[in-house]
């Protein structure tokens, strides 16, 4: 992997773009900063991350530094506003006889919203009068923030209890909040049952078949999106038992369980970084891409967002690479570490 950094007079910038670079042709890096100083002079240098294949040589072609104004950005976004998010309507009001009134004032009320933003909720919500009101009032989404995952429904093997998670359904259900369903599988062996870390081979594969089936015909249709394997960039927990393929495997069978579900890769340090060389958007797209090839129906992109200080124009320049693979992309998670001032935050 290619990586780009930036040294001006007051700062380092460590990674500011990135790319998974191939021997022999031309590898498009996009990258995106923000200056928080001003200098005179700035140097941008590009190295190669991994430290087994060593590169002599890196050719740059066609290199490109556009930059911008605060104003400038917003000027840009607004136009995508209006003309991606807003629409021109004409509204004629009639009588009871379809003749035209002159003059007619007419109100619009917004009793819904179409663009889903949503928070995690916790079993604590359940006959908290207070946490409902407060979270129905903002949001129109929501994801289980434990409840769903395999050591929550079946802490010992053998024994499934989704008393919680129903109980939890029917409270979005009775407030037509959409919900996402996080997760299948978390590939992170510290996020999995006690009892599924002994299990190999065939018994791993029948546990494994077992949760995907028990899961999604309990919620078929209930959830909007799935995330099958959590994190699979950074962690290989199933791979590394169930072999290379396991993960497709995965995605086979719960398309196989509900054809309409929405399957959805999930990681973190996609959009927040480019620094951490498991999960670099190139690494993302290369999966998914993996993913298609063997044939499995992957429907979404799923970024968890754990940010310190954003950085738009890499998030900007990451999205558009990732917008190549013409699929929904969906910020699963968003949170801005506390570390930060308030102000900052």
């Amino acid at each position: 992997m290619i990586r780009a950094s930036l040294e001006t007079e007051n700062e380092t910038y460590y990674c500011i773009g990135t790319v998974l670079a191939n021997r022999g042709c031309w590898s498009f890096l996009k990258g995106g900063f923000v200056l928080n100083y001003p200098s005179n002079s700035s140097t941008i240098f590009f190295q190669n991350t991994d430290a087994k294949d060593i590169v002599h040589n890196i050719d740059i072609a066609s290199p490109s530094l556009q930059p911008f104004t605060k104003q400038q950005w917003g000027i840009n976004q607004q136009y995508i506003i209006n003309t991606k998010r807003k629409r021109a309507v004409t509204i004629h009001v009639s009588d009871t006889n379809g003749r035209k009134l002159q003059g007619a004032s007419v109100y619009v009320e917004q009793i819904s919203k179409d663009f889903p933003i949503g928070s995690a909720i916790a079993k604590t919500i359940l006959g908290n009068i207070p946490y409902q009101n407060w979270f129905v009032k903002r949001f129109n989404a929501a994801v289980f923030e434990n409840e769903l995952k395999w050591y929550a429904t079946e802490p010992h093997e053998g024994k499934v209890n989704y008393t919680i998670s129903d109980q939890m359904m029917q409270f979005v259900r009775a407030n037509k909040i959409i919900a996402r369903g996080h997760n299948i599988f978390w590939e992170d062996p510290k996020y999995n049952p006690a009892w599924v870390l002994n299990l190999t081979g065939t018994q791993l594969q029948s546990a494994v078949n077992s949760r995907i089936k028990s899961l999604i015909n309990q919620y078929k249709t209930e959830f909007i999106h799935w995330d099958v394997s959590n994190e699979m960039l950074h962690f290989d927990f199933y791979e590394q038992r169930l072999g290379p393929n396991a993960t497709f495997h995965f995605f086979e069978v719960a398309h196989e369980s509900d054809p309409l579900a929405t399957l959805f890769m999930n990681d973190f340090n996609v959009v927040e970084t480019c620094s951490d060389v498991n999960s670099s958007v190139d690494a993302y797209i290369s999966r998914i891409r993996e993913l298609r090839k063997y044939g499995v129906f992957m429907d979404g992109i799923g970024l968890e967002g754990h940010f310190t200080k954003p950085n738009l124009p890499l998030i900007r320049a990451i999205l558009d690479k990732l917008a190549t693979l013409d699929l929904p992309i969906w910020l699963t998670e968003i949170d801005i570490s506390n570390t930060l001032d308030q102000d900052t935050q």
